[in-house]
């Protein structure tokens, strides 16, 4: 059974064009954060991309193998493919407001236990979901530090 992640939201001080620029900016071969996070293009056709990620929570790194659909300036989807998961699907939505951009988040997970059905659900819900949402609310952060930083508009012209 699915469980729904709770709806983040913020507002960026950047243009619209800016922001969906700096979210959607994979790029191949790029070198892990600080942290040891990072994102891995492995494929590219058009607006879809299968990225390899490496996320941090807390001393675990978790990588994942996604889906990703770009729908310039409007939003990016992400849909699991392999990882600690049974399933996850996110939408990041960008909508122009007075001033900036507000980004919205929604989505949804599954964890199962093979062996103890119905724990995968209480799992999900109490433990994967709150964790999982900090991870989306720190990289939230992030995007919204990067798009305001002076000079962030620069990258609009940057290639892979």
């Amino acid at each position: 059974m699915k469980v729904k992640l709770a709806t983040q939201s913020t507002t960026i001080n950047a243009p619209r064009s800016q922001v969906f620029q700096r979210f959607a900016s994979f790029k191949k071969d790029k070198p892990p954060s600080e942290a040891g996070e990072g994102a891995t293009i492995l494929e590219r056709e058009g607006g879809r991309l299968l990225v390899e990620f490496v996320s941090r929570d807390g001393r675990r790194l978790y990588r994942t193998l996604e889906e990703v659909m770009l729908y310039p300036e409007e939003r990016i989807t992400f849909r699991h493919l392999e990882g600690p998961l049974q399933h996850a699907s996110e939408e990041f939505r960008l909508s122009e407001v007075s001033g900036g951009t507000h980004i919205t988040y929604k989505g949804q997970i599954e964890c199962r236990t093979p062996f103890l059905p119905g724990v995968g659900w209480l799992l999900a819900f109490l433990y994967v979901r709150p964790e999982y949402g900090n991870v989306v609310k720190r990289h939230m952060e992030m995007l919204k530090k990067a798009a305001e930083a002076p000079g962030a508009g620069d990258m609009m012209n940057e290639g892979e």
